[in-house]
C-alpha cells in the first residue's frame, strides 16, 4: 500500500508492533461504507466506470458478509481495515481494485471510518440511556409516595420518597442523554476528501460522499479534518460521565442493599454468592459497574493526553484512539443494560424505609419553617430548634407536643404532626420538591425527555 518508496520491506518486529487489524477490523463495515462512497466520488470524475462501481459495491457487500459470518481472516500482511479492503478488492477485481485509492489517504478515510462508528455508537447508547431513563421513572411513578431518609454527608437529612430519589437519578442520565446526542453531532460531519491534509489536484466532489454516506455537513479545512478527534474526546467524556452517574447509582443500590441499610433487595438473578461463606447475598453487579467508571475516566484522559502535543496533521499516535474508543463505548453500553435490569428487578423494603425515617430527627428543618411562617426569623427559628434536638439526643426522649411547645412561645398545638416523615415528605410541594404531585411531574418531564 505505500512500499513503493523503501527498497526493504518493515522489520518483522515492526510491522507486528505497527499493525492495527485486531482492532480496527471493527471498523469493516464503515470502511466498506466510505469506499463504496469514494467509488461514486471517482466514477463522477471520470476514474471509474459505472460497472467498475457496481463490482466494487458486489465485491464490498462480499467482504461484509463474510466479516458478519465470522468467515473472514486477515492475511499476514494485512496491517489495518484498510489494506485489507484494498487487498481483498484488488484480487476479486483486478485493476478496478488498483484504482480505488485515488484522491483519499488513509488519514481522511480512518477519520470517516470513526465518525460513521461514532454516529452509530451514540445512537445506540442514546438507545440504552433511554431505557434507563424510562425503568427509573417507572420506578418512582410507582413509589411517589413510598417514604424514605434522605442523606446529605451520608447523615440524615430530610424526608423524601424512594420516587423523588430515583427521579433525581433520572435526571443525571437525561443529562448523559443530551451529552451523548451532542457527540453524536459532533461526528456528523464528513472529512472524506480532505485526503492526507491538503486534499487533492483531481476533480473530486466531496460532496458526493457526504451524501452518500448520510453525513449532516462536510469539513472546511483539510488539514484539521484528518487532524480532528474532538468528535472522539465528546463522546468518551460523555461514556465517563456517565460511569461517574451509573457509580454513584451502584453505590447507592450497594448501601441501600446491606443488612446496615435493609431498604432494597436486589434480584437474585443479579446477585451472586461467596465460595466460602454460606450466608453471602453480594451485588457484585452493582460493584462492577461501580469500578468500570474508573477505566471510563481513564480512556478519556489517556485520549485527551494522547492528543494534547500532536502538530498537525495526520499523526501516527492516532492509531491509539480506536481501542480507547471501542472499549469505551462496549463497556457503557454493558454497564447501562445491567443498571436498568437491576433498577427493575430492585424490591424496596417499605417497612425498613419508614422506620429509618423516623431516626435523626430530620423533622427539625420543618419546624423551623412553621417559626419562620409565623414571622420569626430564620436564625432565631434554627437555633430554637437545634437547641431542641440537642435536649433530646442528651436525654433519650421522643419528641412530644409539650416538648415542643415549651421550646417556642410560636408553636401551637398540632404542630406535632410536622415531625411525622410521611407529612414532611407530602409537605414539599415546592418546584421540584418531594410531595408527590411534584414527583409525578418529575416523572413526566423524564419521559418527555426520553420521547425527544
Amino acid at each position: 500500500m505505500w512500499g513503493g518508496r523503501f527498497d526493504a520491506g518493515p522489520d518483522p518486529e515492526m510491522f507486528a508492533l505497527t499493525a492495527s487489524i485486531e482492532v480496527d477490523i471493527a471498523l469493516l463495515g464503515a470502511d466498506a461504507a466510505a469506499t463504496k462512497a469514494h467509488a461514486r466520488v471517482l466514477e463522477k470524475a471520470g476514474l471509474l466506470t459505472a460497472d467498475e462501481v457496481t463490482a466494487v459495491d458486489g465485491a464490498l457487500d462480499e467482504l461484509v458478509a463474510q466479516w458478519r459470518a465470522a468467515t473472514l481472516f486477515p492475511a499476514p500482511g494485512d496491517e489495518d481495515v484498510h489494506s485489507l479492503v484494498e487487498r481483498t478488492l484488488t484480487e476479486s477485481l483486478g485493476e478496478t481494485g488498483r484504482k480505488i485509492h485515488a484522491g483519499r489517504s488513509r488519514n481522511d478515510l480512518i477519520a470517516t471510518d470513526v465518525r460513521l462508528y461514532s454516529k452509530d455508537a451514540a445512537a445506540a447508547l442514546g438507545d440504552a440511556v433511554r431505557g434507563l431513563i424510562g425503568a427509573l421513572a417507572d420506578r418512582a411513578e410507582a413509589h411517589t409516595e413510598t417514604v424514605m431518609p434522605g442523606f446529605t454527608h451520608v447523615q440524615p437529612a430530610q424526608p423524601v420518597s424512594v420516587g423523588f430519589h430515583l427521579a433525581a437519578h433520572g435526571f443525571a442520565f437525561a443529562r448523559d442523554l443530551s451529552r451523548i446526542e451532542r457527540a453524536g453531532e459532533a461526528a456528523d460531519v464528513n472529512v472524506l476528501g480532505a485526503g492526507a491534509l491538503a486534499g487533492t489536484t483531481l476533480p473530486l466532489d466531496a460532496t458526493i460522499a457526504t451524501k452518500e454516506l448520510g453525513f449532516a455537513s462536510m469539513f472546511d479545512n483539510a488539514m484539521d479534518a484528518v487532524a480532528d478527534r474532538d468528535f472522539v474526546c465528546d463522546l468518551l467524556y460523555a461514556t465517563s460521565l456517565l460511569g461517574v452517574h451509573l457509580s454513584r447509582l451502584a453505590e447507592e443500590i450497594v448501601l441501600w442493599a446491606s443488612p446496615a441499610f435493609r431498604f432494597a433487595r436486589v434480584p437474585d438473578q443479579w446477585s451472586t454468592g461467596s465460595s466460602m461463606m454460606p450466608q453471602k447475598r453480594n451485588p457484585d453487579m452493582a460493584e462492577l459497574i461501580r469500578g468500570r467508571a474508573a477505566p471510563a475516566i481513564g480512556d478519556l484522559n489517556s485520549m485527551l493526553v494522547l492528543l494534547k502535543g500532536l502538530p498537525l496533521a495526520y499523526d501516527r499516535d492516532m492509531q491509539e484512539d480506536k481501542e480507547l474508543l471501542f472499549r469505551s463505548v462496549e463497556r457503557a453500553l454493558g454497564c447501562v443494560q445491567g443498571m436498568t435490569a437491576m433498577i427493575g428487578g430492585l424490591t424496596f423494603d417499605e417497612a425498613r424505609l419508614a422506620a429509618a425515617s423516623e431516626d435523626g430527627a430530620m423533622w427539625a428543618t420543618d419546624l423551623a419553617e412553621i417559626l419562620v411562617s409565623r414571622g420569626v426569623p430564620f436564625r432565631e427559628a434554627h437555633e430554637t430548634v437545634g437547641r431542641l434536638v440537642a435536649s433530646l439526643e442528651k436525654s433519650g426522649a421522643p419528641i412530644d407536643e409539650e416538648l415542643l411547645l415549651a421550646a417556642h412561645t410560636s408553636f401551637e398545638r398540632g404542630d406535632l404532626a410536622a415531625t411525622r416523615p410521611a407529612q414532611g415528605m407530602m409537605a414539599r410541594t415546592s418546584h421540584g420538591g418531594t410531595a408527590p404531585e411534584r414527583v409525578r411531574e418529575q416523572v413526566k418531564e423524564l419521559r418527555s425527555r426520553v420521547a425527544g
